[in-house]
């Protein structure tokens, strides 16, 4: 990746993928291909592939000219190179409307990818071995035969910590199978489930999934949600226990993801009630931006 990254990257992107101004090249990097492999996974797999391809997400396709890859992506798709530029922009331009670049706000028209969020309800466990989260959606088609939808989730060390790639034991509770699971990154999960049934434009499902990760595993205090698609509520509930007295609590309402690690606002504490829990609700999350939690303690 080039080394004037920093300079080319445009301020609405920087905000959306949550690069600080002071990043570095590596940091820089790492949180604009995590972003843009997040923005990838809500795409049709066609379309997915084609996007990954055009801006050498992809580990197949690492060739450093672009007329290099769109030569592999029209080998994949068995069309001439014109074909695979087409589909290229395609991606990028369906990616962009997925975040509501560039379009208006009529809920009929789905400017969401394939799929999006009626509610995302987590719960938190941090009173046990091994924190988990428990994550509910209903999931609303935006086109026929929607069969399978591809989910995400980051589990970054905190910042000074070393050691190896991140790990995570997801299993889907109800409405659907896992098929696939890879770690983009180092710290990023992608994870692909075939619901239990088909569905038709505006029909809706629920699908429950529980992420767990292994016993003293260190991560960032924090649990954030940044949509990359339409959601029209998300609600969090985080179970501190017994620590919960010990610890200082700030709610995080629609930041750029860059801004969470060290965001400590005195306005924005809020304090666990008796049993050590602590309860959020955030409607229509705007695209792009981080809700949820923070703590120190």
């Amino acid at each position: 990746m080039s080394a004037d990254l920093r300079e080319r990257l445009g301020p609405t992107l920087r905000t959306l993928a949550g690069i600080d101004t002071e990043a570095g090249l590596l940091d820089a990097r790492r949180q604009l291909i995590g972003f843009l492999s997040e923005l990838a996974a809500g795409l049709p797999t066609d379309l997915r592939t084609a996007f990954t391809a055009a801006l050498a997400l992809n580990d197949d396709v690492q060739h450093r000219y672009f007329e290099e890859r769109m030569q592999w992506l029209a080998r994949w798709l068995d069309r001439d190179v014109k074909t695979a530029r087409r589909r290229a922009d395609e991606a990028i331009r369906f990616a962009a409307e997925s975040l509501n670049i560039g379009s208006d706000d009529d809920v009929d028209r789905y400017p969401y990818g394939d799929w999006y969020l009626a509610r995302l309800r987590t719960v938190l466990r941090l009173d046990v071995a091994q924190p988990s989260a428990v994550e509910e959606r209903t999931i609303v088609a935006a086109r026929d035969d929607l069969a399978e939808v591809i989910l995400s989730t980051s589990i970054p060390r905190p910042a000074g910590v070393d050691g190896g790639e991140q790990a995570a034991e997801v299993a889907v509770l109800y409405g659907g199978t896992l098929t696939k699971a890879d770690w983009s990154t180092a710290s990023y999960l992608t994870y692909t489930i075939r619901l239990g049934r088909s569905l038709r434009r505006r029909e809706s499902t629920e699908l429950g999934v529980c992420v767990t990760i292994p016993p003293g595993q260190p991560f960032n205090p924090r649990y954030s949600f940044q949509p990359l698609r339409r959601c029209d509520e998300f609600d969090l509930r985080i179970r501190f226990g017994e620590s919960a007295g010990a610890r200082r609590v700030w709610r995080i309402s629609g930041l750029p993801r860059g801004m969470i690690d060290d965001f400590a606002a005195p306005e924005a504490l809020i304090a666990p009630d008796a049993a050590g829990d602590i309860h959020m609700n955030f409607k229509h999350p705007q695209v792009g931006l981080a809700y949820g939690a923070r703590w120190a303690g």
